[in-house]
């Protein structure tokens, strides 16, 4: 019955962790564009870099070995924390 939602059968194929990370990565890009953002208009690009800038923040975190203080399943949220709020200031700093 679930599995008839096309977003939970798209969603299927991709590991846990990488969808708990793309979270993490919506949530520190709403952060990041609340303390620096400019135009409204923005909010999307902030949110897509967000996305893949977590995933890869984990990828590199775990790869490494970055220290774990806090983590959820096998998502390291401080590398994850990190590696998006990095990008999405380095964007932002670029012209973002």
């Amino acid at each position: 019955m679930l599995h008839d939602v096309p977003v939970v059968a798209a969603l299927a194929p991709l590991p846990p962790w990488l969808i708990l990370a793309g979270l993490l990565g919506v949530i520190n890009a709403a952060a990041c564009f609340m303390l620096i953002g400019r135009d409204l208009s923005r909010l999307a690009w902030y949110v897509v870099i967000g996305v893949c800038a977590a995933g890869l923040g984990q990828v590199v975190g775990g790869a490494i070995q970055a220290p774990e203080p806090l983590k959820i399943g096998d998502v390291n949220v401080l590398s994850t924390s990190v590696g998006a709020w990095l990008v999405i200031v380095g964007a932002r700093v670029g012209g973002l």
